[in-house]
């Protein structure tokens, strides 16, 4: 377990940091992240376990290390591969219209993969991201690159999966964790994107509540 707070403690208080600190998260009007796109074997509500290679909170070193002799006979296992491949299938059906844009939510989630993860997600991390946010994987792959052409800006870590797969991470990525990998990422991905979901439920709530309330306050008047 990492020291103090976890990574997806860290990120999913960056969706989250704008709400109450009393706010009440066993409302029973929300979306719950096991009803969303993706399933999991265990129940996302509990406390989810630190990612074992996130074990320290520290800076990673920039000087480069050759993993290259260790990585040699690394490849995904049978299994990875046939998930990644249905999660594949599933993103290329989701089907949004090309001109339509990203909704406050999905931009949230977006703006917080590209700030504060990467600006440079792998494959199967951006058909995570179709999925969850029920956008098309075209559609994805459009606004990172989009985003990278208009505010590319910051340095970038050069990583690797457990697998041996590059990643290019941001350095605050690199700090909270230093072996990101798919599942970590999508456990990072779901806590986020609910925790906006919960945020923005809140804030609409707030929004009516006070709107009922000016209208009492005028009639009464």
């Amino acid at each position: 377990m990492c020291g103090m707070k976890t990574p997806l403690d860290v990120l999913a208080d960056a969706a989250a940091r704008t709400s109450p600190a009393d706010y009440d998260s066993d409302d029973s009007d929300h979306t719950s992240p096991s009803s969303t796109a993706l399933e999991y074997t265990s129940e996302p509500s509990t406390p989810l376990k630190t990612n074992p290679g996130c074990h320290q909170l520290r800076p990673r070193k920039k000087a480069p290390r050759s993993h290259k002799a260790s990585r040699l006979h690394l490849k995904p296992k049978p299994e990875l591969k046939l998930r990644r491949k249905e999660l594949l299938e599933r993103a290329t059906q989701i089907k949004s219209l090309e001109n339509s844009p990203v909704n406050e939510q999905q931009l949230f989630v977006l703006r917080t993969v590209f700030d504060e993860i990467t600006m440079y997600p792998s494959e199967h991390w951006l058909v995570l991201m179709a999925i969850v946010l029920h956008r098309s994987l075209r559609q994805i792959k459009n606004w990172f690159s989009n985003e990278r052409q208009k505010n590319r800006w910051g340095e970038v870590v050069s990583t690797h999966t457990d697998f041996g797969e590059r990643l290019r991470l941001r350095p605050c990525a690199t700090e909270l964790c230093d072996q990101w990998s798919d599942a970590f990422f999508e456990e990072v991905l779901m806590i986020v994107n609910f925790r906006t979901a919960r945020r923005m439920q809140w804030e609409r709530a707030q929004s009516a509540s006070n709107f009922v309330t000016i209208i009492h306050e005028t009639s009464v008047a």
